[in-house]
């Protein structure tokens, strides 16, 4: 690495720091599930395709009340029925989306989970 690329790393990094963005804080537990969704989707990408399928998901959401096919149904925007990491980052933006998702099917099944 050039003695270029050591000096404009960190002039790179300290201009990120000071156009005041900084840690995403989840407002609401909706968007610190989906905040862990994106911390463990390598670790659930098995075969390291970039993607989670069906499969993947089942394993990752084992032991929780989570859907795999739910899942997949509100991140998977190209119809794939995977989720690729881009859309799995697109889905945080629709965390209000997801709330009133969440509210309607606990509405539907009597509130029971």
């Amino acid at each position: 690495m050039s003695n270029l690329h050591l000096i404009l790393i960190p002039v790179i990094l300290c201009g990120a720091c000071s156009s005041g963005l900084g840690p995403v804080v989840p407002k609401n537990k909706v968007e610190r599930q989906m905040i862990g969704l994106l911390q463990k989707f390598d670790l659930w990408d098995d075969n390291g395709d970039g993607e989670l399928d069906h499969s993947e998901l089942a394993m990752g959401l084992e032991g929780t009340d989570y859907n795999p096919d739910r899942t997949i149904d509100f991140y998977d925007t190209d119809g794939n029925r995977r989720i690729c990491l881009r859309e799995a980052q697109a889905g945080y933006s629709r965390a209000e989306e997801a709330e009133k998702r969440i509210q309607a099917r606990k509405a539907a099944e009597g509130g029971a989970r």
